[in-house]
């Protein structure tokens, strides 16, 4: 090989490491910058009077007359949940026509690589179903669902186990009791179905339901659930491709039980 050869090989090398630490760069930029402008947007609905967390519904004269405004700003808003002592706090969506809608989208409906918890699309949160499903994406930078694996440390658990999910019906609080890990869309037969799931047709069916997961559990909290507990699964995606999900499950609760949410600066 010729020294001429060697020069522009080692040339066209040096560009191509360029532009591919170039694209890197700007893919990792980009993603933060996206990141940082949709916590900004969530934090000016935070912002909002009625929506701060010390506000109590009890001062309203409903609770739908508390998140007005949000309902007026976009009628796919549900309810806001917020999972104690951490930076989980967001609207939530519902579009029974298309559960992903919120995926990629902001509360505003335009694209949000973040999105907006949302949902799913066949459970019945007024009435409520037997089984509540809210997705969220795992962000990088920590917000959405990016902390919720947290609560697979026992320690970590201990005190961000308490959820509040205020609805357009009613406030609603819920002990986290069963963190898990599992696969989706595995094709196998033995894979675990929670996604399906909004009602049981009898306490076996629920008893199986809940044994399913606490098979999986990282830990055992302690706290077990019952036949007529209303479920609530927080579900995002967790580990090495597409398929891996944590989900942390929790039983409703008393609001009495809960302590009391903390103060917002």
């Amino acid at each position: 090989m010729s020294s001429s050869l060697k020069r522009n090989l080692l040339t066209l090398g040096i560009i191509v490491c360029v532009i591919v630490f170039a694209l890197s760069a700007y893919i990792v930029v980009s993603y933060i910058s996206e990141g940082k402008k949709s916590e900004a947007e969530f934090e000016e609905l935070r912002k909002l009077p009625e929506v701060k967390a010390e506000e109590s519904a009890d001062k309203y004269e409903d609770i739908a007359e508390k998140y007005r405004i949000l309902l007026k700003r976009n009628a796919d808003f549900v309810g806001w949940l917020r999972v104690y002592d951490t930076d989980i706090d967001y609207p939530v969506m519902q579009t029974p026509r298309e559960q992903e809608y919120y995926l990629h989208r902001n509360f505003d409906k335009e694209y949000s690589r973040a999105g907006t918890l949302f949902a799913a699309a066949g459970g019945d949160i007024g009435r409520p179903s037997d089984v509540i499903i809210v997705y969220g994406h795992k962000m990088k930078n920590g917000s959405m669902f990016g902390k919720l694996s947290k609560v697979s440390d026992p320690d970590f658990y201990e005190g961000h186990r308490f959820i509040r999910f205020d609805t357009l019906n009613e406030r609603r609080s819920y002990l986290i009791f069963c963190v898990y890990k599992t696969a989706v869309n595995t094709g196998e037969a033995s894979e675990y179905r929670y996604y399906d799931r909004v009602d049981f047709e009898d306490e076996a069916a629920f008893d199986d339901f809940i044994a399913e997961a606490e098979r999986r559990q990282y830990f055992d909290t302690g706290v077990r659930a019952t036949y007529g507990d209303e479920i609530l699964l927080l579900s995002t995606c967790e580990g090495a491709g597409d398929n891996g999900r944590l989900v942390a499950m929790a039983k409703r609760i008393p609001n009495e039980e809960a302590p009391e949410y903390p103060k917002q600066s």
